[in-house]
């Protein structure tokens, strides 16, 4: 695949940037649930710590935890709560069958202050109108600062927890929109928390504008490590145009490629090693725009997929290799999926019930990326092994 031109992505991005402002806050907070029977619970905390933006955040622990599980942080994006995001993508569900920890940090809304005064400052300083992490300011953008430092922050309160005895090689890192960019962010800015991270209709780092990789490199600094990344992107996303996910993978290929031997030398190549079809046939959607709306409940985007009869969108997969050929990066194209969670609960919003299942493929990636793996080591060469 092709570097995305500079000028292009922030064409894209303006106008994505535009439909984000536009959108209305048609969505109300939910109120926290319980996922499962038992000792499972759901609960808000709070983070608050000198200097750095105070912010709630949803902990889900499951019935049953085995010691040194994982810990997944989950980014919700705009005009979505972290509830929202919990229901819509299944995060819990998952968590029940398989044993682990998921912590969703929410955004301060400022409209949500009784105080005139206080709602005013928020809107100047800190949080944002229609909840979206601000990624596309300098001062969210760095290591030991704003919103990352936050996320971070929580992440490692949740991680330090004796009741929960979690495996500090297994912590993930995966968000939507808003929060897709800002797990791009976070991978550049705590390489060393996060062992590998999912980005769903997002960009790289710094706000989508760097497809060399070379300010996530920078930004890494002495924490820099081979970073694995899963990212999703849907064709006729209305809002995250598809370039954007192309963006996110060059970056991310780029920064890879730099930290392997501190050069910028296509060591990683820009090519796929390996390019997969899944139920795939590009005619379905010849001339089909965004037109119809098959999703029920409280949607925003329209759902595609139900006008042909889908349980899973076509779906490609481009893998990704390092320098000794083992896999580093899978791009999922997910054609005809609109600006949606695909495979989620429709209860929650901006989400498709049509597949694939985009929360157990990045737990099934996370799981086979922990920090120190034997890619990470070069223990192997898996071009030769």
């Amino acid at each position: 695949m092709n570097a995305v031109h500079p000028l292009k992505v922030l064409r894209y991005l303006t106008v994505a940037l535009a439909a984000l402002l536009l959108a209305g806050c048609n969505d109300s907070s939910s109120s926290t649930s319980s996922s499962a029977a038992g000792s499972a619970s759901f609960r808000q905390l709070r983070f608050a710590e000198s200097g750095l933006p105070e912010r709630d955040y949803y902990l889900y622990v499951p019935s049953s935890l085995p010691a040194n599980a994982p810990l997944v942080v989950y980014l919700h994006g705009c005009n979505q709560t972290a509830t929202q995001a919990a229901i819509g993508t299944r995060w819990n569900e998952l968590a029940e069958q398989q044993g682990f920890v998921v912590v969703y940090p929410e955004q301060k809304n400022p409209n949500n202050e009784e105080d005139p005064a206080e709602q005013t400052n928020g809107h100047l300083s800190d949080g944002n109108g229609i909840n979206c992490w601000n990624w596309f300011r300098p001062e969210h953008q760095s290591r030991d600062s704003g919103e990352p430092a936050t996320i971070a922050g929580i992440t490692r309160a949740v991680l330090n927890r004796s009741d929960l005895n979690l495996d500090e090689d297994r912590v993930f890192l995966s968000g939507m929109s808003a929060g897709g960019i800002m797990a791009s962010t976070m991978g550049a800015t705590y390489p060393d928390l996060y062992a590998a991270i999912a980005v769903v209709a997002g960009c790289g780092y710094p706000a989508c504008g760097d497809t060399t990789g070379t300010a996530a490199y920078q930004a890494m600094a002495t924490q820099a490590r081979r970073l694995p990344v899963i990212l999703f992107h849907g064709t006729a996303d209305e809002i995250a145009p598809i370039a954007m996910g192309e963006d996110a993978l060059q970056q991310w290929l780029g920064s890879n490629d730099w930290i392997d031997n501190d050069q910028l030398d296509n060591s990683v190549a820009r090519t796929p090693a390996e390019t997969v079809h899944i139920g795939f046939d590009e005619s379905l959607f010849a001339g089909v725009g965004n037109e119809g709306d098959t999703c029920v409940r409280n949607q925003n985007s329209p759902c595609l997929g139900g006008l042909f009869g889908f349980e899973s969108y076509p779906t490609t997969i481009e893998r990704y290799t390092d320098a000794r050929g083992c896999p580093l990066i899978d791009f999922w194209i997910i054609h005809g999926l609109t600006h949606n969670y695909p495979g989620g609960n429709p209860e929650g919003n901006f989400v498709d019930p049509i597949g694939p299942d985009i929360t157990r493929a990045s737990y099934n990636f996370f799981l086979a990326n922990p920090k120190g793996s034997v890619f990470e080591r070069g223990a192997i060469n898996c071009a030769t092994d």
